[in-house]
């Protein structure tokens, strides 16, 4: 019965997997208008959701503009270490942007040396500080604040996305590569 009752459940699943490029491409008919979506986070747990959203995607290239030690502290060096792992094994490429009072964090945290976490990581120029962090990828901006207000937020948002990414690209191209 098991057995009857699984092949059943994965006929449904690839079914199921086979129907989604047509629901997608459906769905993406019927919204012509671009509206740009805004989803709020508050606390931990729902800060560590926010972030697993990125997981969500595979072979993309995010760019950082991240307070590293804020953050990790805020959701913990373990989910830091496990998120990471996990997106290298769905080869996201991350370019980041460290503040240089935040650059000891290298040392504290192993993971931040790990080379097989597909990062390439730069120093901000001196006087560039920031406790609110951002990421970009794809259509998607997330920013994501220190424990002192312990909130963050997605928007869905083509222009924002490419304002967001012109603006962060200067402050890469002035920063300074971290070897």
């Amino acid at each position: 019965k098991l057995r009857l009752l699984l092949a059943e459940k994965e006929r449904e699943f690839i079914l199921a997997k086979s129907n989604l490029s047509t629901l997608q491409t459906d769905y993406l008919k019927q919204n012509k208008t671009a509206r740009p979506k805004l989803q709020l986070f508050e606390g931990r747990q729902e800060l560590r959701q926010m972030m697993k959203d990125l997981l969500l995607y595979r072979d993309m290239t995010v760019c950082a503009f991240w307070p590293v030690e804020t953050i990790t502290k805020l959701l913990t060096a373990e989910f830091m270490e496990e998120f990471h792992k996990r997106r290298a094994e769905r080869n996201i490429f991350l370019k980041v942007i460290w503040s240089q009072n935040q650059i000891l964090a290298i040392k504290k945290y192993p993971f931040l040396e790990d080379l097989t976490q597909k990062r390439q990581a730069r120093v901000a120029p001196v006087g560039v500080d920031f406790s609110l962090g951002y990421s970009i990828y794809g259509n998607t901006v997330r920013f994501i604040s220190s424990s002192k207000e312990n909130f963050g937020f997605l928007v869905e948002s083509n222009e924002l996305a490419t304002m967001i990414k012109s603006q962060w690209e200067v402050i890469w191209n002035l920063s300074k590569p971290i070897k």
